[in-house]
């Protein structure tokens, strides 16, 4: 869960606590041996990797971060992505986020801030999945920042609000963006800082096209328009449907012939990609928080 502070001018300082909130999954896992890079290329969406002293350059949210003495938190909700520093420093593109503040990654390149977090619901969200199992060191540093920040709000220096990054909204409407937009695939996409020249939708057509050319069934199925198999929220029955459907597309035709190609605009929200000897013109569905394929033709 993810709230705010208010200091007493009235400025509001985001304040960060992660939980299960009114039912929101967030799960809390502890970096392992492996190279922290690969890591966060895999952590889940409503997931967050707790990283103990960390020094050097790391990809995350479409982003190069630098860390600096770090120690922290990374996690991905289905409307940002978030880097919590517990100790040092982490920076992204000259927005620097130190102890006690966060660096908030908003998709399609909308901007990066640093803000204040809530130490005290960080505290205790991590306790209810089982901190015991978590960095000692971090959890350490995280107490004596909560009992200072407990400090600044009994002398009528910060409040805290309801606003959570790590569920924008009701837990209802948190999962079902996460169902619609969690995915690997669609939230690289999203969080892929938008190429100079190159629009976003275009982007997300050769994206699409060029895990058909894969033959990946998962993000393939990510990238078509769930309205026909859930939107809100697709039962087992409607992911089960949308995968196959992506396994038909695979199967009906040689991708291999799109890949590298470009696509270029035909209407409003159509795009032609020409191929080796093929054609494909693809109809996209906006939404407000991404462009689904909803159709495809392919011309031979």
């Amino acid at each position: 869960m993810v709230g705010r502070l208010r200091i007493l001018s009235g400025m509001v300082l985001a304040c960060a606590a992660i939980a299960s909130h009114s039912g929101v999954l967030a799960r809390a896992i502890a970096a392992s041996s492996e190279p922290l890079a690969r890591q966060l290329a895999t952590i889940e969406t409503g997931d967050q990797l707790v990283v103990g002293a960390t020094d050097g350059d790391v990809s995350f949210g479409g982003y190069p971060v630098q860390l600096d003495g770090f120690s922290g938190i990374f996690g991905y909700a289905s409307e940002v992505a978030y880097v919590i520093v517990v100790d040092g420093r982490a920076s992204i593109e000259g927005t620097t986020a130190a102890r006690g503040r966060m660096l908030l990654i908003r998709p399609f390149g909308a901007g990066i801030s640093s803000e204040r977090f809530d130490a005290t619901r960080l505290q205790e969200a991590l306790g209810e999945g089982g901190e015991a199992e978590l960095a000692p060191d971090v959890l350490a540093s995280l107490e004596r920042l909560a009992a200072a920040q407990r400090r600044g709000m009994f002398l009528g220096r910060l409040a805290q609000t309801n606003f959570n990054v790590a569920s924008l909204g009701s837990a209802e409407a948190e999962m079902g963006r996460r169902n619609r937009v969690g995915g690997a695939a669609v939230r690289e996409a999203r969080f892929a800082p938008p190429a100079p020249g190159i629009a976003i939708e275009q982007t997300i057509v050769e994206r699409f096209l060029a895990a058909l050319a894969r033959g990946d069934t998962a993000a393939s199925a990510q990238f078509l328009d769930p309205l026909p198999y859930g939107y809100s929220g697709p039962s087992d029955e409607g992911r089960q449907a949308r995968e196959a459907m992506a396994v038909a597309l695979i199967e009906a035709h040689d991708w291999s012939r799109f890949a590298d190609a470009q696509a270029d605009k035909a209407g409003e929200a159509s795009w032609l990609v020409q191929g080796n000897g093929a054609q494909a013109r693809i109809a996209l569905r906006r939404t407000t928080e991404f462009a689904f394929v909803q159709s495809i033709e392919v011309a031979e």
